[in-house]
């Protein structure tokens, strides 16, 4: 590879001394290896891109060093990530371009919310489904966009969020709007290039030398090949996973980061491990366990307080935003010495560690069985291996390969090669959709002239005009009530298809509400029904089989009483149905205000699992109160309404106005509640003092309230 770039030499294409100097200050001076490499590949000549490279390898800057280019060139620019998480660590990144001018915003909110605001930005950071959805509402500000950079766009062969990624592009393609796909490392990234027909940066340059090994059960030690080294380890409680880490921080004083694929045991793991640890020193600590006394639940606030005194913390995505924060926070002051994890840490925000033990095992439901791990998914828990600016090298540990042999396949092996996913039915069905209702696609030739530029067609290598499961997409649309397709080969989208894409539901979701639609809205059976939904069910978090059996009978009874639809009455099997049941009645308890202590306890779950449930239904909810008020049921569209902004704010419905108000939720809006405040106008007219003295209120609060209700024009006695 060449050598690195000085990056006084950015001057000659143009960039200006103030973002020499901008770079100069993040401690920039040369461009690595991998950026010189995209400088050289055309970074700044206009043509597409595909830098497919390891973990830490500076991909971010070479996207940053793009878009300022392209908006010195007059262009606006977005860069797209597959996470929120992803999304406001970037825009926190991006934020420091403002110095010099260039404006930058974030969008990962409502997909149907208008987006003409966002045309003030120069650069737009954005999740892939909020993308997608601009993209169908065709604001005026997209012909001015002339880069999408998409991140992590090897993720085109996740099922969910791959053929979304492929659809993206072929538009974008198909459009002549640059694109620039930064990818981990892959098995086939020269199909990628193809795909985009982009020049291809593929390397394994890291900042941070790798050096992968694993654990040998029978000497015991831990092996790394490529040095030809063993380290002994003394496994005095015979289990990997707790003896390892406590041998890395107590004799080695190694920061490490432990990857398990199972929540519970994340937890266990790291509730053992502190007790090995002493305490340390409070002055320390203190500011992280202040963070911490905002976390929802009781179990966040002395659980992971209690591991934090000794430098052990735990992370998934059953843990609140807070909890999460906190613990990343404390891990990257190097406080925190051993952080045991679910993958979801590996494919979301950056947190390295100097060594990183990796499972390969994990529990298939759909098998019921424990099954391995791809090689990419180890590859991406192995690359959080060391910390640039810290360590001169990273080590990663296999700690429960089956065999030596095994564990050398994944040293050794290479990734997977990407492959598209478009050509599911569900993806179809969706994506079809959109093409028709947002106007781009007229005909069947014309859908299938689009798709013709996505992954899954190229790889297919069959003509996507003969493609018979685009017609059965078709046809399916039809039935719905979504499209109209006339004999001559051309169709366009009715009022239903058209606020269904919109809405970003997928088409069967409505067809569900539809079919099970009660006489008379009611909470329980709404909350049931969405559920139920295609949209839901993908990202609901398990329950515990413990649980659908305490409430089986319950649900049968209040199926037999009409309160919710029965299994009979839906296309679903019957443990669907009762699944269905049981995060409605989550949903149901959240909405009338049981406190999120008692829903996680009984119901087994984290906060984290509860807050995602509540996005989704919130979103899948106010999605159907829109098709109600596009088809004239006023009475069903406020109704959906209301429980939408409920599921949102986890209130009955007499707290909604209170709410309103910035530091007002639903534990201090029941507060004035039962003290008679029931408006805001009955708040307006309460003294300041009174407020003051409330439980959970105070000076400070009361006079920010007083603040926001002067704002609002009323007056305060």
């Amino acid at each position: 590879m060449d050598q690195a770039m000085d990056i006084d030499a950015l001057l000659g294409y143009g960039f200006p001394r103030g973002y020499i100097e901008l770079l100069k200050t993040r401690g920039i001076r040369r461009l690595n290896p991998v950026q010189s490499e995209a400088v050289e590949k055309g970074l700044f000549t206009g043509g597409n891109l595909v830098v497919s490279a390891p973990t830490a390898s500076g991909k971010t800057l070479i996207a940053e060093l793009a878009l300022v280019y392209n908006w010195l060139n007059h262009g606006k620019g977005v860069y797209l990530t597959p996470l929120r998480a992803l999304a406001s660590e970037k825009y926190g990144e991006f934020k420091t371009l403002e110095a010099l001018g260039v404006r930058v915003g974030v969008s990962t909110g409502d997909y149907d919310e208008p987006v003409e605001y966002l045309s003030w930005y120069d650069i737009i950071v954005a999740t892939y489904e909020r993308f997608d959805s601009i993209l169908r509402q065709k604001p005026s500000w997209l012909r001015d966009v002339g880069l999408v950079v998409i991140d992590e766009i090897h993720m085109a062969s996740d099922p969910e969020r791959g053929p979304i990624v492929e659809v993206i592009a072929a538009r974008l393609l198909r459009q002549g709007t640059r694109i620039i796909g930064l990818s981990a490392t892959i098995g086939n990234p020269e199909a990628l290039a193809e795909w985009l027909n982009a020049a291809l940066v593929n390397t394994d340059w890291r900042p941070v030398r790798l050096v992968e090994g694993y654990l040998d059960k029978k000497k015991p030690g831990l092996v790394f090949p490529v040095d030809n080294r063993v380290e002994s380890v003394d496994l005095e409680n015979r289990d990997p996973f707790l003896d390892i880490p406590l041998h890395n921080v107590v004799e080695l004083g190694l920061q490490t980061l432990v990857f398990i694929h199972n929540r519970r045991k994340v937890e266990d793991y790291a509730v053992e491990a502190a007790r090995h640890l002493p305490m340390l020193p409070e002055d320390a600590v203190k500011p992280f366990i202040s963070e911490l006394e905002d976390a929802p639940t009781s179990i966040e606030r002395d659980v992971l307080s209690d591991l934090i005194r000794r430098g052990v913390g735990f992370h998934h995505a059953g843990l609140s935003s807070i909890a999460r924060s906190t613990v990343e926070k404390a891990f990257r002051s190097r406080l925190l010495k051993i952080v045991y994890a679910t993958p979801t840490l590996a494919a979301g925000v950056n947190l390295p560690a100097r060594r990183v033990l990796v499972s390969l095992k994990r529990y298939d439901a759909s098998r019921g069985r424990r099954v391995n791990i791809s090689i990419s998914e180890y590859k991406q828990m192995a690359g959080r291996a060391g910390r640039p600016g810290y360590d001169e090298i990273g080590e990663s540990v296999i700690t429960d390969a089956s065999s030596n042999s095994e564990a050398l396949k994944y040293i050794n092996g290479s990734p997977e090669p990407v492959a598209g996913k478009l050509l599911s039915e569900r993806s179809l069905r969706i994506h079809v959709l959109s093409l028709v209702a947002s106007g781009e696609a007229s005909s069947i030739d014309e859908v299938s002239e689009i798709l013709s530029s996505t992954l899954s067609m190229k790889q297919a290598k069959v003509s996507p005009f003969q493609s018979a499961k685009i017609m059965g997409a078709v046809k399916l649309l039809e039935e719905l009530g979504m499209i109209e397709y006339s004999g001559n080969n051309s169709m366009k989208a009715t009022r239903l298809g058209r606020v269904t894409s919109h809405t970003y539901l997928d088409p069967l979701s409505i067809s569900i509400y539809r079919e099970l639609k009660p006489v008379e809205p009611s909470d329980i059976y709404l909350l049931q029904v969405a559920c139920l939904t295609p949209d839901f069910k993908r990202s609901s978090p398990y329950i515990q089989d413990k649980i659908v059996e305490r409430l089986e009978d319950v649900a049968l009874e209040m199926a037999d009483q009409g309160m919710i639809p029965p299994p009979s009455k839906t296309s679903l099997d019957y443990e669907e149905w009762l699944d269905g049941f049981m995060h409605a009645m989550i949903l149901y308890d959240w909405i009338n205000e049981v406190s999120e202590d008692e829903i996680v306890s009984r119901y087994m779950i984290g906060p984290g699992d509860l807050y995602s449930m509540r996005d989704t239904a919130s979103w899948i909810i106010h999605a159907l109160a829109r098709v109600e008020a596009v088809l004239g049921d006023i009475r069903f569209h406020k109704a959906l309404d209301t429980l939408s902004r409920r599921i949102e704010e986890g209130v009955k419905e007499d707290a909604l106005e209170l709410i309103t108000l910035r530091l007002i939720g639903r534990v201090r809006a029941r507060i004035l509640i039962q003290h008679g405040i029931k408006s805001l106008r009955d708040l307006a007219e309460t003294p300041l003092s009174k407020i003051a003295s409330l439980p959970k209120f105070g000076p400070r609060i009361a006079e920010e309230i007083d603040r926001q209700l002067r704002d609002l024009g009323y007056r305060i006695n």
